[in-house]
């Protein structure tokens, strides 16, 4: 079965930064544990965890304070709308998230 025709059909949009940065992830009844993430988007990212996480999982991701990149902890709200374990992709509750903005442009060194 050919797993890329149903990618291509994804409503995903805006520009997908590759990026390799570690993540909490908070879950109900307070539950939390790391992550990384892959790739991020002002829609959504694609998370790796050790935990396999069902469709529409909500959550929330922090992103720690990175040199350069985050100059303080970023919290999204989102859930999952991919299950492919060990990773899933996640879409963000709110539009553009702000914080997100910065951390996509391109590292100008």
């Amino acid at each position: 079965m050919n797993s890329q025709s149903h990618k291509r059909a994804e409503r995903r949009w805006g520009v997908r930064i590759e990026v390799d940065i570690p993540v909490r992830l908070e879950l109900a009844q307070g539950r939390s544990l790391d992550g990384r993430m892959r790739n991020a988007s002002v829609s959504g990212a694609l998370i790796e965890c050790a935990l396999e996480l069902p469709m529409f999982t909500p959550l929330r991701i922090e992103i720690p304070k990175l040199p350069d990149r985050v100059p303080a902890p970023i919290q999204l709200a989102a859930r999952v709308v991919r299950a492919e374990h060990p990773q899933f992709g996640v879409e963000w509750r709110e539009f553009e998230p702000s914080a997100l903005v910065a951390l996509l442009q391109p590292s100008h060194h």
